[in-house]
């Protein structure tokens, strides 16, 4: 195996070393936030995604992936440290404004990294995603079950300034990466990258892998409260959360060999979103084991149908844009995360967790549905699809 691979693989696992995963919302409620402003805190880390996606992503694909990475690592970390040590409103803000810029720099720099190493060097993307998605599962499912521990014996704090250092580390990989150099059209202006997000078939794709990021920032936030309302202890949860993460690696990891359940592109839009809408819909009438594991089986679908996502919108785009595309995918979710989740958040908190799950079982499904709409609407006259402006 050649040798940036493996660091791209080793990056990942240090920068996904998250001890924080199955705690730090807990964190917030002892330190005396509510449910409420917990989810305003996250409108915050959001919406400072929503302002830097763009600009950041223009400045990835002119700067280049492996220095993206770079300063992903360091203000990320920088961002998490700051968290474990500020308790007022203002500090966990200014940490959270750095950890959104450092997340919004990670989330289209790895991907469009990713692509353009399997190609550039004839490999199956699905399969070198999958593996890097796999590693990143893996690690945040270590990483939750070590943090469950940790936090019960030595303090939520702890886990959190850990966990930033972590990511902090995971700068020395990024040095070891080699990116092949392109000429950069799109700093000339060669490429509007308006014109492909227009193109039908691929604005039905982004609407659908927004839908899906949706899904999983919102499981992040409300399946630590939705355990603890069943009374289940720190430990449990990380335990919980490394079975959560580790089967949606795993899902990821095989996407490329179970890639031909999805060969109908239409009809398994329509399947996974049907099932996604079922595992929170479920949870959200009943408040037992069984929502447990429909809530496990929606990180396994997220792991495997977002990779299949990820293939079908890359391979339109051209690399010189690839970033600053990907990054407009990660602004509109974030916008719509920070719009739903202090509503959400307030309705936890005066209605309860299952029943916001119920609620915005139905918000997915919305949601899904106008991504089918529009992929419908590339059938022409005689079946075939083409691709039309929006």
């Amino acid at each position: 195996m050649r040798k940036s691979i493996k660091n791209i693989y080793t990056y990942t696992f240090i920068y996904s070393f998250l001890l924080l995963n199955p705690i730090w919302v807990i964190y917030l409620l002892r330190i005396g936030y509510s449910l409420y402003y917990v989810t305003i805190l996250d409108v915050i880390f959001y919406l400072t995604i929503v302002l830097v996606s763009l600009p950041l992503g223009r400045v990835t694909d002119r700067i280049g992936k492996k220095k993206a990475l770079m300063i992903s690592s360091v203000t990320t970390g920088i961002g998490i440290i700051l968290f474990g040590i500020f308790t007022s409103f203002l500090g966990i803000t200014l940490s959270y404004i750095l950890w959104g810029i450092g997340v919004a720099i990670n989330s289209s720099a790895l991907e469009s990294l990713t692509y353009d190493y399997s190609k550039s060097h004839n490999l199956k993307y699905l399969e070198i995603y999958g593996a890097v998605n796999f590693l990143a599962s893996l690690s945040v499912a270590v990483a939750s079950i070590v943090g469950g521990f940790i936090g019960q014996f030595f303090g939520l704090k702890v886990v959190i300034i850990i966990t930033g250092i972590i990511v902090i580390i995971s700068t020395v990989n990024t040095l070891k990466i080699k990116e092949k150099v392109t000429a950069n059209k799109a700093a000339s202006g060669g490429i509007g990258y308006w014109k492909f997000i227009k193109e039908r078939r691929v604005f039905s794709l982004l609407v659908i892998r927004i839908a899906l990021i949706l899904d999983i920032n919102m499981m992040i936030i409300f399946k630590q409260p939705y355990y603890e309302e069943m009374g289940i202890g720190t430990a449990i949860i990380g335990i919980i959360f490394f079975i959560d993460v580790l089967l949606r690696g795993i899902s990821s990891l095989y996407t490329q060999k179970l890639s031909f359940i999805a060969k109908d592109r239409f009809n398994s839009m329509l399947f996974f979103t049907s099932a996604i809408f079922f595992t929170i819909f479920i949870p959200g009438i009943m408040e037992n084991y069984l929502a447990i594991f429909f809530l496990i089986l929606n990180s396994v679908i997220f792991g495997f149908y977002s990779n299949i996502l990820s293939e079908e919108v890359n391979v339109l785009i051209p690399t010189e844009i690839r970033a600053t595309v990907l990054s407009v995918i990660f602004l509109i979710s974030s916008l719509i995360t920070a719009i739903a989740e202090p509503l959400l958040g307030y309705l936890a908190t005066v209605k309860g967790v299952m029943y916001t799950l119920l609620i915005f079982s139905f918000a997915f499904l919305i949601m899904s549905s106008l991504a089918i709409f529009l992929y419908i609407q590339r059938k022409d006259s005689d079946g075939s699809f083409k691709l039309r402006p929006v």
